[in-house]
């Protein structure tokens, strides 16, 4: 197993969880704030080297304030940027080490199997993401009507954590800005750019704090688990 570095993702708005504030810096059942639970797993996993916190410049003091509670001398930050993109090729620029895991911060429940999975399959191609299958049918629809249907047996869910080795996906950054080129997670960015990535299906749960419904939902699933 090799060591990696992180990229946590929390300089997000989160405008749809209709907080008035970011939305990983709720308290959970106020106790624990949503960042924290990822953070915490990057803390404690020994693989992890060095965990590089993107946070907005707005939100700077509480997370600095929180970095010093911690006292954990692995955990680095930068200002992200104005899209997801920007924020992970600043958060890039600080990683070191031959592999990189970029995660949201917005999704608190993390696998050891899985991250230790992907740093496995990471090795093969590249790149890997996390994913789940695809259990409901899916549908194209064209001015709200159903234009054609697809068959779930070849549709995937791509969630995080996601490994990659950190100069391929700088170098396809740097391709993707040269071509003007924007998705809305690395491992788009990391295919569009001729690279490959490998698929590791999980049953694990992981919900995204995007919605009001998404917090209280991450909020009875914590609940039970933390007792």
């Amino acid at each position: 197993m090799v060591n990696y570095e992180c990229i946590l993702l929390a300089a997000g708005e989160g405008q749809r969880a209709a907080l008035g504030y970011n939305k990983v810096l709720y308290k959970i059942n106020g106790k624990k704030e949503l960042f924290r639970y990822s953070l915490d797993y990057f803390i404690k996993d020994e693989l992890c080297k060095k965990i590089i916190m993107v946070i907005s410049e707005k939100d700077k003091l509480y997370f600095i304030n929180v970095f010093k509670t911690l006292k954990c001398n692995k955990i680095d930050f930068v200002i992200g940027g104005d899209t997801r993109g920007d924020s992970v090729k600043s958060g890039l620029k600080k990683v070191t080490s031959e592999y990189c895991i970029i995660h949201d911060s917005a999704r608190p429940l993390i696998y050891k199997e899985d991250v230790y999975n992907l740093l496995n399959n990471a090795k093969e191609t590249g790149g890997a993401t996390l994913a789940t299958k695809v259990y409901n049918t899916t549908c194209h629809i064209v001015d709200g009507y159903v234009d054609e249907y697809f068959s779930r047996s070849t549709l995937a869910s791509i969630i995080t954590p996601q490994c990659f080795r950190s100069e391929m996906l700088t170098v396809a950054y740097e391709e993707a800005s040269k071509k003007g080129l924007t998705f809305t997670d690395d491992s788009s960015i990391f295919k569009a750019c001729g690279n490959s990535v490998k698929l590791v299906f999980t049953d694990n749960i992981s919900v995204k704090a995007t919605t009001s419904y998404d917090i209280k939902l991450l909020e009875g699933i914590l609940y039970a688990k933390d007792r």
